[in-house]
């Protein structure tokens, strides 16, 4: 029996919660919105975990992001279809909240393929001289989100898709 059919029976003549029945509806949206929630974070530290065990932390952290971003949303338009029977409506939320996803991590997916592009391609490997827009140095790590190089006393980290997009001089002595 569901979450929602018990309910239905609690609410329904009779049953002890009676009191309840005009607000079924509300009801029902309380429960998505709580055991969705639950689902989210579940999920989110699922993704976050399987992530962290194949690559890095600055790759698990932003997935784990995105994927509560995306199950939000999908939250989002399940509980304005159950209050309004417009289903327009709950298009528009979940097209709009998917907007809002991704202009929020535009730059993190940006960084985040052109990383792929780059584990793929491999034109540097860590130990190589290279000059990345203006900044010489040694590459010390390469991860999926930026190159790390390190001049002399510093690091610099420079962002992935900064790399694809601009000038790479790998030096040969």
């Amino acid at each position: 029996m569901t979450v929602l059919a018990f309910t239905a029976r609690l609410v329904a003549d009779g049953g002890p919660l009676e009191f309840l029945e005009s607000y079924q509806q509300y009801v029902h949206a309380i429960e998505v919105v709580v055991f969705g929630s639950l689902a989210t974070e579940f999920g989110a530290r699922w993704a976050y975990y399987v992530a962290l065990s194949r690559t890095s932390v600055d790759v698990a952290v932003p997935l784990r992001v995105i994927a509560r971003i995306v199950a939000y949303a999908v939250i989002l338009s399940a509980v304005v279809s159950l209050l309004t029977s417009n289903v327009a409506a709950a298009l528009t939320a979940g097209s709009f909240a998917g907007l809002v996803a991704g202009l929020a991590t535009q730059s993190v997916m940006g960084n985040a393929v052109a990383g792929m592009f780059l584990t793929l391609s491999r034109p540097i490997r860590i130990g190589d001289n290279v000059t990345i827009g203006g900044n010489s140095g040694r590459v010390t790590n390469i991860t999926l989100m930026h190159i790390v190089l390190g001049i002399e006393d510093r690091e610099i980290m420079i962002p992935s898709s900064n790399v694809v997009t601009s000038v790479l001089v790998r030096h040969l002595t």
